[in-house]
């Protein structure tokens, strides 16, 4: 059974030795391969008419042998991302429109055309970074000149920047698709694109600022180069120019000035060395041992310092005058068998003389009926012209079991 893209896939392998050789530059019918060849790859689509004569090699087809074998040129231009960065943004307002006009079919067909650039932009994205890293890795060597790498290293300065700035678009983008479809209840496509190209913008970011660092490095590195060779360049210029200067010459037959004696260098000393048998460094190493500082010998550890918890007494606290003389009023209340005041009771307890007359009667009123003891107010006579007053003077305790 065949299929298209076996017949393509067996012509490719038929003229590989032709394709090998339109990988090197263009190529002609002559000395490069049959006619039946030519045709035969040119029937695929594998090679593309270049003048009048010439031929190359599909540039997708350059584009997968030169990443697999990893054969970059000097100036391999970096793979754009930008147009799909476009293009997946035109998608998403399409699917919108879509999903308003309630058009399931076409809302999956687009879903599936963003996740396929999804998968183009990180393929892309990889494939920069490895292409960078071998340069970094190789120090630039595709180059022959000083001239040539200081212009390679501009080249991929720019190309990086270019690189970086839709790097930063892409995130933006992407975070807008993915919260918009998460709202919209697209779960699925928020998840791809959170897995596959979110989730790994950090790590992007953070290789191309490294690798954008280390070309300003390699820059200026290549000036201080640039700056020694100037100066090498000078100093050959002199020399051509004065052949017959041969440097500072100095006369040895006068003594030697007395500032050049004056520094006066440091002993020498032994080199110590243990394993050494000789006496005179078996001396040294002695001195060297006596010298040494005593070991220190660690202290035993203190004991934990513990806390002795104190509690204090239980506060006692004196119930005041009014609880006291409220405590015998409720027991003469108890106790008696005959209405009594609460006036006239006061006048005979020297704790309850202690309060106010109209505070003692208020308290003593209210307290009384919280215990439940049967408390009837004495009003005052009412004034000349009054039917009756709203004041009260006095109460009465009556006995347990009278009315409350």
């Amino acid at each position: 059974m065949t299929s298209p893209i076996k017949d393509v896939l067996k012509v490719l392998f038929q003229h590989a030795d032709v394709i090998e050789e339109a990988l090197q530059g263009v190529i002609g019918r002559e000395g490069h391969g049959s006619d039946a060849a030519i045709i035969a790859l040119r029937s695929v689509e594998a090679l593309r008419p270049a003048g009048e004569d010439g031929y190359r090699l599909h540039p997708k087809l350059r584009e997968f042998l030169t990443d697999h074998l990893q054969l970059f040129p000097a100036y391999q231009s970096l793979a754009e991302i930008s147009s799909r960065i476009a293009q997946a943004k035109q998608l998403w307002e399409e699917a919108q429109d879509l999903l308003r006009a309630r058009d399931t079919e076409g809302v999956e067909t687009i879903v599936d055309t963003i996740e396929s650039t999804v998968f183009d932009i990180a393929d892309s994205v990889d494939r920069n970074l490895q292409y960078l890293q071998t340069l970094i890795s190789t120090r630039f060597g595709n180059v022959r000149t000083l001239e040539a790498k200081k212009s390679q290293n501009r080249f991929y300065q720019v190309q990086t920047s270019t690189l970086a700035q839709d790097m930063a678009r892409m995130s933006r983008v992407f975070d807008t698709i993915e919260q918009q479809a998460s709202t919209r209840g697209m779960t699925d496509l928020a998840r791809f694109i959170r897995v596959n190209l979110s989730a790994r913008t950090l790590g992007w970011q953070n290789a191309m600022s490294e690798m954008q660092t280390h070309i300003s490095r390699e820059i200026f590195r290549i000036r201080e180069v640039e700056r020694n060779h100037k100066l090498l360049a000078r100093l050959d210029v002199f020399l051509r120019q004065q052949p017959m200067w041969r440097g500072f010459e100095v006369d040895s037959s006068k003594p030697v000035p007395d500032f050049l004696l004056a520094a006066r260098l440091p002993e020498l000393e032994a080199h110590v060395e243990p394993l050494d048998t000789d006496a005179q460094i078996g001396d040294v190493l002695a001195k060297e041992a006596y010298s040494l500082p005593p070991k220190q010998v660690a202290a035993p550890p203190k004991e934990p310092r513990r806390y002795e918890r104190i509690v204090d007494a239980p506060r006692v606290e004196k119930p005041s005058d009014a609880t006291l003389a409220l405590q015998r009023l409720v027991a003469a209340a108890q106790a008696s068998t005959q209405p009594m005041s609460l006036a006239g009771w006061r006048l005979t307890d020297d704790l309850a003389q202690t309060i106010d007359a109209h505070v003692w009667l208020v308290f003593a009123v209210l307290a009384l009926r919280d215990r439940r003891i049967a408390v009837e107010l004495v009003s005052s006579s009412p004034r000349p012209g009054e039917r009756f007053r709203h004041y009260f003077e006095d109460a009465r305790v009556l006995p347990l079991g009278g009315p409350s």
